[in-house]
């Protein structure tokens, strides 16, 4: 695909209008984390099947698990329920009232949708894939993210886990209303 999947125009950020991306190349992801965890989710594939949640080993990526959202796939219908976040990640996206991301509260406007289609995507195609985003603090300032997608599967095959990582690095949580 290697497009943007959504042009959903964001706010002015300091290079400018910021736009968001999905399924954008590796190569234009700046961000130590995401590039991290691809590489550890790479070397845990077997013959062109896809690792299995039993195959990631906590104890071998401790610098990564602050970042790391956990999350079951479920098929009919396709939703998403987060199983775990770790602590960064929960500083920047609470759980809210449901564990269920299509029930999402948190979401900017729209952005909701986004990221349903950006997990179907990477469930239904079976591949990593990367997104360029923006978020925006209380104090109305922009500040770039990027996020990463890996799809797990206990057989190899059909897939029933996600792996999601947005690097907030250096950001604040006193910048954001988290609600």
């Amino acid at each position: 695909m290697n497009t943007a999947m959504s042009s959903v125009p964001g706010p002015i950020g300091p290079r400018g209008p910021l736009v968001y991306r999905f399924d954008i190349p590796l190569s234009e992801v700046e961000s130590g984390p995401i590039k991290g965890f691809d590489t550890y989710w790479r070397n845990k594939m077997k013959n062109g099947r896809l690792p299995a949640r039993a195959d990631i080993d906590p104890s071998e990526m401790k610098p990564l698990l602050p970042d790391i959202v956990l999350l079951d796939v479920e098929w009919d219908p396709f939703r998403v329920k987060v199983r775990l976040r770790g602590t960064r990640a929960e500083q920047f996206r609470p759980k809210g009232a449901t564990n269920y991301l299509d029930e999402g509260t948190t979401f900017d406007p729209g952005r909701r949708e986004d990221y349903m289609a950006e997990m179907q995507f990477v469930a239904d195609n079976r591949r990593a894939a990367f997104a360029r985003d923006w978020i925006t603090t209380k104090f109305g300032r922009v500040r770039d993210i990027f996020a990463g997608i890996w799809p797990l599967a206990a057989d190899g095959v059909k897939v029933d886990m996600l792996v999601v990582i947005e690097d907030f690095a250096g950001l604040h949580a006193a910048e954001f209303d988290l609600r």
